[in-house]
């Protein structure tokens, strides 16, 4: 990451998404991670905002260009001038919807699966575990189909070592897991229905993984993949596995976990001291 980043001057904002940054922290910090060690210019804005696509979705236009509006002066009073995310339902929102609604949006909105890929394509060297296994891939509907970005999510996964099995229906004719459009808020019953589809469908071609770059199909998927044979996993843990990050962010983990139930330990041992001198008053 560049210098200025390492002081929070960087003007390339990385936003996570709401499903990043509030349900899955540890995929956060692995993409935090994984851009540091690609040295990737970020900084990190500790707002807690929404890029608007749910209300927008569920028919709440107004309110929704109320937080797109929010959004861009936050951007704006942050000195912003590009964005990155790893959120393709994000991606999908700022570069297409805020363009629309907002006139005066000028904010660059970076495809970062295509940085990731020059960055390895540049410097081989970056990819320390290089994996030799089979997997499939799932194309996110609002990465695919909406923004049109197939081939580069396929290639990094190329260069860390996978061997991509296509689905019978790929790519453009790639059908919806069942996360995107509100369906899981509206009708929890349906998306599983259709996420069960595409676990036969991985079956049917006797994939064993399934890699995806959205933390939403992620989600779903993984929780209709139980017992069928077929692992989920996000572009995240491939990738950070790849880059020899995966390991040590768990070890770190582990040890500020340790560190903090030692201290938790050691404020009850004293509070049990100060009980013992209060009874013998």
């Amino acid at each position: 990451m560049g210098l200025f980043s390492l002081f929070g001057k960087s003007k390339t904002l990385y936003f996570p998404g709401c499903i990043t940054y509030f349900n899955f922290k540890d995929n956060f910090e692995l993409y935090r991670e994984i851009f540091l060690s690609l040295d990737i210019d970020f900084k990190i804005i500790d707002k807690k905002i929404c890029c608007g696509l749910p209300p927008l979705e569920a028919g709440y236009e107004t309110e929704a260009r109320k937080l797109i509006r929010r959004n861009f002066e936050i951007f704006k009073e942050e000195g912003i001038t590009s964005i990155i995310t790893n959120s393709p339902c994000c991606y999908k929102m700022f570069l297409q919807d805020y363009p629309q609604m907002l006139p005066d949006w000028n904010i660059i909105v970076k495809n970062i699966w295509s940085i990731v890929l020059t960055k390895l394509e540049k410097n081989p060297g970056l990819i320390k575990n290089k994996v030799i296994k089979t997997a499939t891939y799932n194309d996110s509907c609002y990465l695919g189909r909406y923004c049109e970005i197939y081939e580069e999510p396929r290639k990094i996964l190329n260069l860390i070592g996978y061997k991509i099995e296509e689905l019978n229906d790929s790519k453009e004719e790639s059908f919806c897991c069942g996360s995107c459009g509100g369906l899981m808020r509206i009708n929890l019953e349906l998306a599983d229905k259709i996420a069960k589809e595409k676990i036969l469908q991985a079956k049917r071609i006797k994939a064993k993984k399934i890699i995806t770059s959205s933390l939403n199909d992620y989600e779903l998927l993984k929780k209709n993949s139980s017992g069928t044979g077929v692992e989920v996993l996000e572009f995240s843990e491939v990738l950070a596995y790849a880059l020899g990050i995966y390991k040590k962010t768990k070890e770190n983990k582990d040890i500020s976990e340790t560190r903090a139930n030692i201290k938790i330990q050691e404020e009850i041992n004293e509070d049990d001291y100060s009980g013992e001198d209060e009874e013998d008053e």
